[in-house]
């Protein structure tokens, strides 16, 4: 089932952790019929899909924070079609390069904090 986590914030529901945006989890694995769930439900906060088709499959993949959620919901569809797979060649890019960004952040702060230290 795909989940798709409206919110800028993470949702834990038991041991399940929904990131921002899209997220893949089993099948049975949330109680819908739960009252604050069904709250997040009816709000527009949480979306659940449990029909992923190759619309829905694309949109959520753009929506992935992980390369693993856009892997996962790409191995939702049997045979994705042109749609999935250029969404989830972006998403990927899109990520790889926030990565990068990411690492040469944390880089540059520990020569700073280096440089700090040797003073």
């Amino acid at each position: 089932m795909l989940v798709m986590n409206n919110q800028k914030r993470t949702v834990h529901i038991g041991s399940i952790l929904l990131l921002p945006g899209s997220n893949i989890v089993a099948d049975g694995s949330i109680d819908e019929t739960h009252p604050v769930i069904r709250a997040l439900r009816d709000s527009g906060k949480l979306v659940f899909e449990h029909k992923v088709t190759a619309n829905v499959a694309a949109n959520a993949i753009s929506r992935a924070s992980t390369r693993q959620v856009v892997d996962d919901i790409e191995r939702t569809q049997k045979k994705p079609n042109s749609s999935v797979k250029k969404a989830a060649a972006a998403r990927r890019t899109e990520l790889d390069e926030f990565d990068a960004e990411w690492e040469e952040a944390k880089k540059k702060q520990q020569e700073q904090q280096k440089g700090a230290t040797a003073l």
